[in-house]
Order: structure tokens, then sequence, then C-alpha cells
């Protein structure tokens, strides 16, 4: 057997999922690690879905379709929270669409991040990412630098 790049992350992210998420190893406690959302209170899991290098899969189907399966598992799993940056590449497009795959899952907890050096640009920005993700508004919506953060 051949182990790609590609299949080790897949695996180590399993293996991470699997010491927090419920029903996912052996001896697995009952529920997650749970924490607030500081500004409402909702409960999330402590661990989420980051898409930095992983999801940069260009336009490749079969590249698509095994993040859409990461997907898939990951929400198997109990997770709720994805989180992307324009600055990722095709990341946002590769979780666009696995959500449209996977029927747009309701436990979607939508992290995104902006990064501009200019504040007017920031705007359409995060328009142009929501647009990629499919989602009607973002959960959460974060500075990824301290360019232009004061606006």
């Amino acid at each position: 057997m051949i182990i790609t790049r590609r299949t080790f992350v897949k695996a180590a992210a399993a293996s991470g999922a699997a010491l927090v998420l419920p029903g996912t190893a052996p001896g697995a406690p009952p529920a997650p690690v749970m924490r607030a959302v500081p500004s409402s209170g909702e409960m999330l899991p402590a661990v989420g879905l980051g898409t930095w290098i992983t999801f940069n899969v260009g336009d490749d189907p079969v590249l698509r379709d095994e993040c859409a399966e990461v997907i898939a598992a990951f929400f198997a799993a109990g997770g709720r929270m994805i989180d992307s940056s324009p600055m990722y590449g095709s990341s946002q497009p590769a979780i666009g669409y696995g959500l449209e795959k996977l029927g747009r899952p309701e436990a979607l907890f939508s992290a995104e991040k902006v990064w501009t050096s200019s504040a007017a640009d920031g705007p359409a920005q995060i328009e142009q990412s929501r647009r990629f993700w499919g989602v009607p508004r973002f959960d959460l919506v974060q500075v990824h630098n301290l360019v232009a953060w004061e606006t």
C-alpha cells in the first residue's frame, strides 16, 4: 500500500477527531468536549475542521470528492465548525462543493476570515467567500491579520 501525503493527512485528522468527538473510537467519551461561543453561549465541539492546505485542491473532481468525504466524516463524528479563509487558495470553493454534495448540513457552524489591506475591500471579500461556501451568512467572521483591523 502506498501512503500519499493526502492519505496521511486524512488519517491524522481522523485520529485527532477520534480523541474528542463521540462515537469515533472504542472507549470514547459519550459527548465531545464542548466550548461556548462567547457572544451567544451556543455550545460547539472544541475541535473544528480547518481547511488550510488540505482543501486547496483546485478544480480536481476526484480531490473535491475526497474533501466532501472528509466533511461527511467530520459531521458523522459530531463535528460542526468549519473554518476557512480566502488565503487558503481553492479551499472555499471546495467547502462549498462538499456542503452542496452533502445537502447543506444544518449542523454547520461556518467560520470565515477576512484579510484585506483595505477596510473598503472587506465586505466584498466576505461576500465572495459566502458565495463560494453557498451559505446565507457566516456564523463567525474573524480578522485574519492585523492589516486595517481597526476599520
